[in-house]
């Protein structure tokens, strides 16, 4: 499979193909709407194996390499939480064991007589904690370089910052490196961004009532529709619809961050744009998005959060 594709490209594509849903009604992969699938559909299609559809990807009659290849970076990424939703990957507590399955109010489930999982192959190292993986994805995890000698490689760092899996709780926003990433994000924004990003955090009234405007004649749409017994949404007041707007626009400021930074190198310029994979959910393009607001703009707590 793409025989003229680096190891770890093809390898990559090759266990992703072959994990990712397959389509019930016609050839290719459904990404259910669901992250891991959707972010796997996109990577093959990066990697040249497949064409984006509306509902996932279909595979190509014969493999393409693109001119540039897709982030390796990225890649991981998408292997990573392709190998979790499988159940082909799991993070463990530092102690080796799983984590607890919580349920409601708090609740705990536990299993009983249950026998004891299994022990981690992929040990804690630079701060990462264990891991279980099946044989298969820990042949990869080798071959993209994120495990070597049975554990965690440097490399890997970065990229499991990224995942931030539940079971290890990372807190690396007080790390050297994050810190540095933030100062060299601050001092060498692009203006372009910084113009995009000072747009995004100023919410005037008009905003404001637009958007009330626009619930109210929805709201007046439906009942004309459904009749006045219909029980529809109330119109938002002032203070719900600026706390609306303020999600929007830090959803905008992630996607900002999602698409044009990384922590190896920073904002990216378009030609590196166009090699990145929108790999939304990024905790540590949030972190690092809440870190920057709160230097750029540090009057504006709502866009830090």
């Amino acid at each position: 499979m793409g025989n003229n594709y680096p190891e770890w490209a093809s390898a990559a594509a090759e266990f992703l193909s072959r994990n990712l849903p397959r389509a019930m009604d016609r050839p290719g992969w459904n990404d259910m709407a669901s992250t891991a699938y959707q972010i796997g559909c996109m990577s093959l299609v990066k990697l040249g194996f497949a064409d984006t559809t509306e509902w996932g990807a279909i595979p190509k009659d014969h493999p393409e390499r693109p001119e540039t290849l897709p982030r390796w970076d990225d890649i991981c990424i998408s292997v990573l939480w392709l190998a979790a939703q499988q159940n082909k990957l799991s993070y463990r507590l530092q102690d080796g064991s799983v984590l607890p399955r919580r349920i409601g109010n708090g609740f705990v489930m536990v299993r009983k007589d249950a026998p004891p999982p299994a022990t981690p192959n992929i040990a804690a190292r630079f701060g990462l904690g264990p891991a279980l993986a099946q044989s298969e994805v820990e042949r990869l995890l080798d071959q993209l370089g994120l495990v070597a000698d049975g554990a965690w490689t440097k490399e890997a760092v970065f990229v499991l910052w990224r995942t931030s899996p539940k079971s290890w709780a990372l807190d690396y926003t007080s790390d050297k490196r994050f810190l540095d990433s933030v100062q060299k994000a601050v001092a060498s924004v692009p203006d372009e961004f910084a113009s995009e990003i000072s747009k995004l955090i100023v919410i005037t009234d008009d905003d404001i009532d637009a958007l009330i405007n626009r619930h109210a004649e929805m709201i007046d749409q439906a009942r004309e529709k459904y009749g006045p017994k219909a029980r529809l949404g109330e119109i938002p007041s002032h203070e719900q619809a600026q706390r609306s707007l303020e999600f929007s626009r830090r959803n905008e400021l992630d996607w900002l961050f999602f698409r044009r930074w990384r922590i190896d190198d920073g904002w990216l310029s378009d030609k590196e744009a166009s090699r990145a994979i929108e790999i939304f959910h990024d905790r540590l393009a949030i972190s690092m998005r809440k870190a920057v607001l709160r230097r750029l703009h540090p009057t504006k707590p709502s866009f830090f959060e």
